[in-house]
C-alpha cells in the first residue's frame, strides 16, 4: 500500500511521458515481457480432468520446446497451481528445482545442467482450482431453461493473462504455440474448445474429449467449455457455424446464427483472408463474466449479448447482439490471426474491433445509425457499449493515457482494457479512415493481414502498411495521436477578406496548467450549400481562404473527427441559422462540442440550451438522445439540490413535446430506432418525476403482471425502472419474484435494473444485499452496487454497502475489474470531502495497482463538485427567462 494518490496526477506525466519515440516494427526478441526468450514453446498437449463437487482439476501437458540458445532454467507462468512432477526430455526433476514465484506468477525449473539449443519435451502434472468468477477456469450456477432446475456448467477466461491459471504455460502474447486440449467430462456434457472434437470415449469418469490441435496462436485465446448444452449450427463454405447455449435455449440463438453467416462473408472478402479454422462457434454462458470474449473458434458471450427471444426481446437487445458479433468476429483476424506484440498495443486489438463492428453493423443496419448512437454523452449504467463521448471525456482529464501506453504488469494489463483504448482507437480509425479513403484504407488493412498473419505486430507495422497503401506519411500523422494523451480543440476565428483563421490547442477538463500538446489533424470543413473539403492541419495555426463571410462555416463534417471545434460569434449565429439545413450527424457533433464546451468552462450552459432550442422538431433518435442524456446527466448530479425541481420543470418543458409526437404506443411499421427512443423518452420523464409518465408505467405494469404480451419488449426495461424507483415494498417485493422466477437472462437483467432504482433507502438496503447472494451470475451481482449507487440517488448507501461487504463482492469480481471496482462507486459523488475520503480509503486498503482507477475517480469527484456549483448559478439564469 502507501501509495501517494495525491501526487498521483504529477506522477502520471512522469510514468506516461508526453513525448514521442518512433515505435518500431514487431521483433520477436524486443517485445517487452518477463519470460526470457531463449526457449520457445511450439506445440502444447494438455489433459485436463475437472472435479465438479471440489471445485478443483488435475491436469498433465507436454510443451515441446524450440531452445535458441543454451539455459540452465526454464522460466514459464503459472499462477494459484500446484506443480506435482515435472520432467524435460523424459528426465524426472526433483522438487528442489522447482521453484514458483506468486507475486510474479513465474514458474522456475533448474535444470541439473546445461539444456544445449535444439528440440527438448517439458511434462508437467499440475492441479488447480475451479473459480466463481470469471478467471481461467470458471463454474456458472444457472436455472436451466423449462424445468427451473439448478445446473452448474464449466468455462474459461483467460485475457489478459490468467491461461497460466488453467495449464502452465508461456503465457504472453509474442509466444504462439499450437494448442492440443484433452478434457474430461460427465457423459451427458457437450465439451467446447477451439478446435473440433477430434476423437471421444467412454471411460470410468464420463468421457475424454479429445480436440483437434489449434493453428499457431497466443496462450489467451484458448477456451474451454462444458456443461449440459444444446447447439444450433449452419455452414459457410468451408466453415461450420454454431450457436451452443445451456439446454433448451440454443434455438434463441437462431438470430445469431443468421448474423454469424452474414458477418463471415463480408469479413471474409475485406479481410481479403478467409476465415481460416474450420468451425465458428459463438457460446452462451449464463454467468462468470460480463461481456465476450474472441477465444479463436470459439467465441464465448454473456448470455443475454448472445440469445435473442422474437417474443421477450427489445429492438435494443437485437441491435446490440449484431454489433457485438460484429466486434468479437472482427478478432478473428485482428487479434487472433495477427496478434499484438504485447499489451502496450492492446488497442490494435480492441480499437480495432471496435471501429470495424461498427462498421459492419452500420453497412449491413443503416437504420439504426449506431455511428451515431455511438457518439452519445456517457451514461454508463444505462447505455450497452462505450460511447465515443465518454471517451473523450476521460481523454480530456489529467488522469488520461495515449493509446499506447507502457505495461509492465499483469494487473497494468488486465487495466488497460478502458474507453481510451476501446473508442478512442475507434475513432481514430474512423478519421483516418475517412481523410485516406475507404479503399485505400482497407487495401492497407489487407496488406497488414497477409504480412503478418500466424504472427504478432505492432502498431509501427499497421501504419508502415497503410502508408504503403496510400502514400502518405501515416505515421506522421498518427503519432500524436497514439503516442501522446488528449486531443485538439480547434478555435475558428473569421478575419478580413474572406479569411478564416483556425487555431489549435489542448482540449482538457478539469486539468489546469496541462502541458502543451500539438497535432496533426485531418480537418473537413463544409461551406453550407458546398461539397466538403479536407486539410491536414499541421501547425498551431492555418488559414482557410474564401470563405463567404455570410455562408456559415462546419468544422468536423459528420462528427468523424476526435477533435472538438469552439466557434466565435459571427461563426456560431451562422451555424444556428442555418441548422434546417444541416445533416443530422452535424447537429448532433454541435451538440456534442457545446456540451462539451460547458464541462470545460470555455462556454456557458446557454450556449448548449440555446442550441436544443433552435433545432427543427425531430424525432431522430440521436439527436433526441443526446439532449435527454445531458439532461439525465444534470438530473442526477443535482440530487438533494433544491434547484433540482426547477431543472426538472425545465427538462419535461424540452422532452414531452417529441415524447407526445411518438406517444406511449408502438406504431406498426415504425422504424426500430423510434421504439428505442420512446423508451429512452420514457425513462427519463420518470427519472424527472413527471406525474403522467409515472402514472403511466404503473397502469402499464399492473396489464403486463396479468398479461405479458400486453406490453412491447421494447418498453419494458424503461416501464420497469420506473416502477422500481417510485416502488413501494409490494411493488419491490413483486419485481423481485418476477427476476427470481424467470430463466431469461434478459428478463432477469430488466427486473433487477428496476430493484436498483428504488429511491427508498429501506429499499435501496434490500437491493443491494442481493449482490451478496447467488440469485444473479458473479458479474451482475458486483454490477448491482454501481447500478443502485447511480440509479437509486443514494451513492452513499451504495459505497457504506460495498466497503463493508469488498472481500465478498472482489470474489466475485473478474482480473479487467479488481482494481476498478471501489474507485468507481466514488464516482458519483460530487462532493470533495468524498475525494478525500478515497485516498484514505486506497492508502489503507487498496493495492498499488490500483492507483490510476483511484487517480480518475478523485478527478470525477473534483470536476462534479465544480461543475455542480457553476452549473447551479447557470441553470438559475437560464430557466429564470423561461415561463415554465
Amino acid at each position: 500500500m502507501g501509495v501517494l494518490f495525491p501526487f498521483l496526477a504529477a506522477l502520471f506525466f512522469v510514468i506516461f511521458p508526453v513525448t514521442m519515440t518512433a515505435e518500431k516494427p514487431f521483433s520477436f526478441k524486443d517485445t517487452p515481457g518477463k519470460l526470457p526468450k531463449e526457449v520457445v514453446p511450439t506445440d502444447y498437449s494438455i489433459r485436463i480432468i475437472p472435479n465438479i463437487d471440489a471445485f478443483t482439476f488435475t491436469g498433465a501437458e507436454t510443451v515441446k520446446l524450440k531452445v535458441r540458445s543454451p539455459v540452465h532454467q526454464l522460466v514459464l507462468n503459472a499462477l494459484e497451481l500446484e506443480i506435482t512432477e515435472a520432467s524435460l526430455d523424459d528426465q524426472v526433476l526433483p522438487k528442489s528445482a522447482l521453484k514458483v514465484d506468486k507475486e510474479k506468477e513465474l514458474l522456475t525449473l533448474a535444470l541439473p545442467s546445461e539444456l544445449p539449443p535444439g528440440d527438448h519435451t517439458l511434462a508437467l502434472s499440475f492441479s488447480g482450482k475451479i473459480n466463481q468468477q470469471g478467471q481461467g477456469l470458471f463454474y456458472v450456477h444457472y436455472q436451466e431453461q423449462g424445468s427451473g432446475a439448478q445446473k452448474i456448467m464449466l468455462g474459461t477466461q483467460f485475457e489478459a493473462t490468467d491461461a497460466r491459471r488453467f495449464f502452465p504455460c508461456w503465457d504472453e502474447p509474442a509466444f504462439r504455440a499450437r494448442f492440443q486440449l484433452t478434457a474430461v467430462v460427465p457423459e451427458n456434457w457437450l465439451a467446447v474448445s477451439n478446435m473440433p472434437i477430434a476423437s471421444e470415449k467412454k471411460i470410468a469418469e464420463g468421457k475424454e474429449v479429445r480436440f483437434a490441435a489449434t493453428p499457431s496462436m497466443s496462450s489467451y485465446l484458448n477456451v474451454f467449455v462444458a456443461g449440459e448444452l444444446d447447439l444450433i449450427e449452419s455452414r459457410i463454405g468451408p466453415t461450420q457455424i454454431r450457436v451452443i447455449a445451456t439446454k433448451g435455449k440454443a434455438e434463441l440463438g437462431r438470430y445469431a446464427l443468421e448474423v454469424t453467416a452474414q458477418i463471415l462473408q463480408y469479413y471474409n472478402e475485406y479481410f481479403g483472408v478467409p476465415y481460416p479454422l474450420p468451425k465458428l462457434d459463438q457460446i452462451a454462458l449464463p454467468g462468470g463474466f460480463g461481456g465476450a470474449m474472441e477465444n479463436w473458434g470459439g467465441i464465448t458471450y454473456f448470455e443475454s449479448a448472445l440469445l435473442f427471444d422474437p417474443k421477450n426481446s427489445s429492438a435494443e437487445t437485437k441491435q446490440n447482439i449484431y454489433e457485438v458479433l460484429a466486434h468479437e468476429m472482427a478478432h478473428q483476424w485482428f487479434g487472433d490471426l495477427v496478434t499484438m506484440a504485447w499489451w502496450d498495443n492492446l488497442w490494435l486489438n480492441e480499437g480495432f474491433a471496435s471501429w470495424m463492428g461498427t462498421k459492419c453493423t452500420a453497412h449491413f443496419n443503416p437504420q439504426w445509425e449506431v455511428w451515431l448512437r455511438r457518439n452519445l454523452p456517457r451514461d454508463p449504467t444505462r447505455r450497452v457499449g462505450i460511447t465515443k463521448e465518454q471517451a473523450m471525456e476521460g481523454d480530456a482529464r489529467s488522469t488520461t493515457h495515449p493509446i499506447q501506453q507502457p505495461i509492465a504488469t499483469e494487473a497494468e494489463a488486465n487495466s488497460a482494457f478502458d474507453d481510451i483504448t476501446y473508442k478512442k482507437g475507434q475513432w481514430f480509425l474512423r478519421m483516418l479512415e475517412s481523410f485516406l479513403g475507404e479503399d485505400v484504407f482497407r487495401d492497407g488493412i489487407r496488406r497488414y493481414i497477409a504480412a503478418h498473419e500466424y504472427s504478432n505486430s505492432t502498431t509501427a507495422d499497421l501504419w508502415n502498411a497503410l502508408s504503403e497503401a496510400s502514400k502518405k506519411p501515416v505515421a506522421e500523422i498518427a503519432a500524436g495521436w497514439t503516442e501522446q494523451p488528449g486531443f485538439p480543440v480547434v478555435k475558428v476565428k473569421r478575419e478580413a477578406d474572406e479569411k478564416v483563421r483556425l487555431t489549435q490547442e489542448r482540449f482538457t477538463v478539469n486539468f489546469k496548467n496541462a502541458p502543451p500538446l500539438q497535432w496533426k489533424i485531418p480537418l473537413t470543413y463544409s461551406v453550407i450549400g458546398q461539397a466538403p473539403a479536407t486539410l491536414l492541419m499541421t501547425g498551431k495555426t492555418d488559414i482557410l481562404q474564401n470563405i463567404p463571410v455570410d455562408r456559415s462555416l462546419k468544422l468536423n463534417v459528420k462528427g468523424a473527427g476526435n477533435y472538438r471545434v469552439e466557434y466565435d460569434e459571427p461563426s456560431w449565429s451562422l451555424l444556428l441559422e442555418a441548422l434546417p439545413k444541416l445533416s443530422i450527424e452535424d447537429r448532433v457533433n454541435l451538440l456534442s462540442d457545446t456540451w462539451a464546451l460547458a464541462q470545460a468552462d470555455r462556454a456557458p450552459i446557454s450556449l448548449f440550451f440555446g442550441l436544443v432550442q433552435k433545432l427543427p422538431a425531430s424525432t431522430d433518435i440521436a439527436e433526441r438522445e443526446q439532449i435527454v442524456n445531458v439532461l439525465d446527466f444534470i438530473n442526477g448530479l443535482l440530487v438533494g439540490n433544491p434547484e433540482r425541481e426547477k431543472l426538472q420543470r425545465y427538462a419535461r418543458s424540452l422532452l414531452r413535446p417529441t415524447f407526445e409526437t411518438l406517444n406511449w404506443d408502438p406504431n406498426q411499421g415504425e422504424p426500430p430506432t423510434t421504439g428505442n427512443l420512446r423508451a429512452s423518452l420514457i425513462e427519463a420523464l420518470g427519472d424527472l418525476n413527471d406525474p403522467e409518465i409515472v402514472a403511466g408505467c404503473r397502469e402499464r405494469f399492473e396489464k403486463y403482471l396479468a398479461n405479458p404480451a400486453s406490453l412491447a419488449p421494447d418498453l419494458r426495461p424503461s416501464i420497469f425502472a420506473i416502477v422500481g424507483r417510485y416502488a413501494d415494498e409490494k411493488t419491490w417485493t413483486k419485481l423481485h419474484e418476477l427476476g427470481l422466477k424467470t430463466t431469461s437472462i434478459e428478463e432477469k437483467q430488466n427486473y433487477y435494473n428496476a430493484l436498483a432504482c428504488a429511491t427508498d433507502p429501506k429499499l435501496v438496503k434490500k437491493t443491494l444485499a442481493i449482490a451478496l447472494t447467488d440469485e444473479l451470475p458473479t458479474s451482475r451481482a458486483i454490477f448491482l452496487v454501481p447500478k443502485v449507487a447511480r440509479d437509486s440517488g443514494h451513492p452513499d448507501i451504495a459505497w457504506e454497502f460495498a466497503k463493508a461487504n469488498m472481500n465478498v463482492l472482489l470474489a466475485k469480481t473478474d482480473a479487467a475489474g479488481v482494481n476498478r471496482y471501489a474507485p468507481s462507486l466514488f464516482t458519483f459523488f460530487s462532493d470533495n470531502s468524498r475525494a478525500d475520503e478515497l485516498k484514505t480509503y486506497a492508502k489503507n486498503n487498496l493495492p498499488p495497482a490500483s492507483a490510476p482507477e483511484v487517480a480518475k475517480a478523485i478527478d470525477e469527484i473534483q470536476f462534479r463538485a465544480e461543475f455542480k456549483k457553476r452549473l447551479t448559478s447557470q441553470l438559475n439564469a437560464w430557466i429564470g427567462q423561461k415561463d415554465l
